[in-house]
């Protein structure tokens, strides 16, 4: 371990950035889906998701994550680490916009990105945030830990 960090600071060094082979844990990919640590348990046990084993853990890479997830994957540095942060559910918008969750139900229809994980409606809070605001004209941002300068 020690060597291969000598070499990616070797690698840095030359004027280019080590590439990011960090590794999620089971809670950890479950965190960004919001769901059970059981269900992404049973999703890589049955194939529909790529895990490698360490020991008796699991651990997955963003690509894995990514993969399963029914949307375009991220391209780039700055895309990656906008699609990093944890999904937000169609209760999340609906409770923060004090709306009926069929009310986001027609929004998904109309064009709300979503990010869909197998028959789970998940969608990234920056999406969500900036096509909110385009079709509504919000003026406060309804995640609060979203700031414009996230948005641009």
């Amino acid at each position: 371990m020690i060597a291969l960090n000598q070499r990616n600071r070797d690698f840095e060094t030359a004027n280019h950035k080590a590439p990011n082979y960090s590794l999620l844990t089971i809670a950890e990919v479950a965190e960004h889906f919001r769901l059970r640590p059981a269900t992404i348990r049973t999703w890589v046990r049955v194939g529909r998701i790529d895990a490698n084993r360490i020991g008796r853990d699991f651990r997955l890479t963003w690509a894995d994550v990514w993969a399963c997830e029914n949307a375009p994957r991220p391209r780039g540095a700055a895309q990656e680490a906008r699609y990093r942060q944890s999904l937000i559910t169609k209760a999340d918008i609906s409770a923060g916009m004090k709306v009926s969750v069929r009310t986001v139900d027609r929004w998904i229809l109309s064009g709300l990105p979503t990010r869909n994980v197998g028959a789970n409606v998940r969608m990234n809070p920056q999406d969500a945030q900036e096509w909110l605001k385009a079709e509504f004209r919000l003026l406060a941002p309804l995640f609060p830990y979203l700031t414009d300068e996230q948005l641009s």
